[in-house]
């Protein structure tokens, strides 16, 4: 598949597009030119690391959450379990 090319050394292929590319280019052509024509770096790199960083905390939390969910839905099975063993054998 041509979205698969990749050189040697795990270099990206020039032909490839990422996500982050269009939507730059959607929110504002001029930055996509300087950085991707130009291969300027981005002028707000702090602001950039502060997101990628919040971002990563919240995908933690989402994880967090996502387990929490998992254990209370055992802990109400189990307890439903349990009670119609006890309805069921007196």
């Amino acid at each position: 598949m041509w979205w698969f090319n990749r050189r040697r050394g795990g270099q990206r292929s020039e032909d490839l597009i990422t996500a982050s590319e269009i939507a730059c280019f959607a929110y504002c052509p001029e930055q996509w030119r300087l950085q991707s024509g130009l291969g300027r770096p981005a002028e707000n790199q702090a602001a950039l690391d502060t997101g990628t960083r919040h971002h990563a905390v919240k995908a933690a939390a989402e994880r967090v959450a996502a387990w929490s969910i998992r254990i209370g839905l055992v802990l109400v099975v189990t307890a439903v379990v349990v009670l119609l063993i006890w309805v069921l054998s007196r």
